[in-house]
């Protein structure tokens, strides 16, 4: 498989401090190909942000209802206090498919301070944006709600239930919810200029408050484990969950809002371009606002991890004061975009 339009392409992006450091693995039926910048390899780690709503939060979730332990309709106020009135009956595939109402908000010191329940209790007195399940937003805060859900469930940190339960049998070997500032074979990815004297690699805002990765993200990973994660999806590997579990997580549950959602997963659909021309209508994978992203076509045996650290970069380029976004969302169709016209070039040839 050559991939000349797509090694040129990042290579011109090293040059404009784009980023820094990459790890893209294209794989297309039964041909691989990974391409690594100078100061990474397989097992380097990135901050991999909003994939851990998948890799680890969601993927945990439809194991614990395939156990017995929840069920996608179970309601908020089963898991929590004085829970408001119209936020009582939200349910756990409300959560997942981010049609709950409930929106991000910044999370308070004092909150933090009385921990878990605290929290909680916190991200549930702010309005809903909408009745739930009428409409679409994306929500970091559901997704911290559905990771102490987890760990009231389970009885432990979450960390240790993605060790037992998705780490262990899938054999991942490099993937933590935290790292130290000085963490060997690793990518900066934070978004601002921080100190030295920071003990921790926390870029989300949220997650550096609370001190601490959630069912939100934010852990670290690398394409060795994301790589061992996404075989295992391709497989219908039952140490996931139960295979029929595999078509109703990766459905579209929101077919006429702003964006497809699984039970986690982003699907693609005929409105969303970060994908490019490579991956068709139905593909389903995540985005990581540092820069990450996998993608997964089952009919094509396609898929491909992006692993970067463009935010960084994008906010550098204006003195950590501000970002755009949108420009990390054009890099990642640009380089979806070179690998489709690569493998549509190798077919022909």
């Amino acid at each position: 498989m050559e991939l000349e339009l797509t090694k040129k392409l990042l290579c011109e992006k090293i040059e404009s401090e784009d980023f820094d450091s990459y790890a893209v693995l294209i794989h297309c039926g039964k041909e691989e190909v990974v391409l690594f910048s100078n100061n990474v390899d397989e097992y380097t780690y990135f901050d991999i942000a909003s994939m851990g709503k998948v890799l680890i939060t969601s993927t945990l979730v439809i194991q614990a209802i395939d156990k017995g332990l929840l069920k996608l309709e179970s309601t908020l106020d089963e898991f929590f206090k004085d829970v408001p009135d119209e936020k009582k009956n939200i349910t756990v595939k409300q959560l997942l498919t981010h049609t709950s109402g409930i929106v991000r908000h910044r999370i308070t010191n004092q909150a933090v301070c009385g921990g878990h329940e605290e929290i909680a209790r916190e991200m549930m007195s702010h309005p809903l944006r909408y009745i739930p399940g009428t409409d679409y937003i994306y929500s970091c805060n559901g997704f911290i709600l559905l990771g102490y859900i987890l760990e009231k469930i389970y009885n432990m940190p979450l960390e240790e239930i993605y060790n037992i339960n998705i780490a262990k049998p899938l054999g991942v070997q490099r993937t933590a919810f935290e790292i130290g500032f000085d963490e060997p074979n690793s990518v900066v990815c934070y978004r601002c200029l921080r100190d030295e004297k920071m003990l921790k690699r926390f870029d989300d805002e949220n997650v550096q408050v609370m001190g601490e990765t959630a069912g939100s993200g934010g852990q670290q990973s690398c394409l060795h484990d994301i790589k061992k994660f996404i075989e295992a999806v391709i497989s219908k590997n039952e140490r996931i969950y139960s295979e029929e579990w595999f078509e109703l997580a990766e459905k579209n549950y929101t077919p006429d809002y702003s964006e497809g959602r699984g039970l986690g997963y982003l699907v693609v659909d005929e409105k969303y371009h970060q994908t490019g021309k490579l991956f068709p209508i139905g593909s389903f994978g995540h985005c990581g606002h540092t820069g990450q992203s996998f993608f997964i076509n089952r009919e094509k045996n396609l898929y491909v991890i992006l692993l970067t650290n463009a935010t960084r970069f994008a906010s550098k380029k204006n003195d950590f004061k501000e970002y755009h976004y949108s420009d990390i969302m054009k890099l990642r169709e640009e380089i979806h975009n070179a690998i489709d016209f690569d493998l549509k070039f190798n077919t022909k040839s």
